[in-house]
């Protein structure tokens, strides 16, 4: 696991991907995900995403490979008495059986993963008429260096670092046939509801400190090159 993310766990970052929570509903609110079927919400961090589901009563599991993370979210639910289940687990490999779930959400997850193999669990946990729906990571075009895109992997543990057409090749090669890019999703997220919540651990050694500061000069030097993209996927 990269030094990123043991900061964000340490910081108990919620919703650190792009565009943060107000981006999230603006994407749920566009995705039409049913609300009586069951969703992943896969890579769930401290389960802000999953705790706003329940609220709305969607049949939700939060999981993450995160330890302390799992810890987090399951404590989030108790404190905001929501029954929602918490895995930890790979997302490469989950314990699910075939088939169980209409929806999986992930949200800035798969770049930290092999992407091909979370795919292909993605594709086994769906139902056959399931969807995917990803907020992801991009890059805006191919402009940046060989040297700058090893920096900005090599910070945050990416596994690949794609465009957009790179990303479709990707999914079109994974089984999702039907692809569609929610671009007004962007414009539709209240910047009021972009503040990041964080839950603290209790010692955050000083690693984690520094960890947050490189990540806020690369977000400054690279800002502009790396954008959110979101897709909703069917196989």
């Amino acid at each position: 696991m990269s030094d990123y993310l043991d900061m964000l766990a340490y910081f108990g970052v919620s919703g650190a991907h792009p565009g943060g929570m107000a981006l999230t509903k603006a994407v749920l609110a566009k995705a039409g995900i049913d609300p009586e079927l069951p969703i992943l919400d896969a890579g769930c961090g401290t389960g802000q995403t999953a705790a706003y589901l329940g609220h709305l009563l969607f049949p939700v599991t939060a999981l993450d490979s995160d330890a302390v993370m799992t810890c987090k979210a399951k404590k989030r639910f108790a404190d905001e008495d929501l029954s929602i289940p918490v895995v930890h687990s790979q997302i490469e490999k989950t314990p699910f059986e075939s088939d169980s779930f209409a929806c999986v959400l992930s949200e800035s997850v798969l770049n930290f993963t092999d992407i091909a193999s979370s795919l292909a669990e993605i594709r086994r946990i769906l139902k056959p008429d399931g969807k995917l729906v990803c907020i992801e990571v991009s890059l805006a075009d191919d402009s940046l260096s060989k040297e700058e895109k090893k920096e900005i992997s090599d910070f945050y543990g990416f596994t690949a670092l794609y465009t957009e057409d790179e990303w479709l090749s990707v999914l079109r090669g994974s089984g999702f046939s039907q692809i569609e890019t929610i671009g007004a999703a962007l414009e539709a997220a209240d910047p009021e509801e972009s503040v990041t919540e964080m839950d603290l651990s209790p010692d955050i050694p000083e690693k984690a400190y520094k960890t947050m500061e490189k990540h806020q000069r690369l977000l400054a030097t690279y800002q502009g090159a790396l954008n959110p993209i979101i897709f909703v996927c069917r196989p």
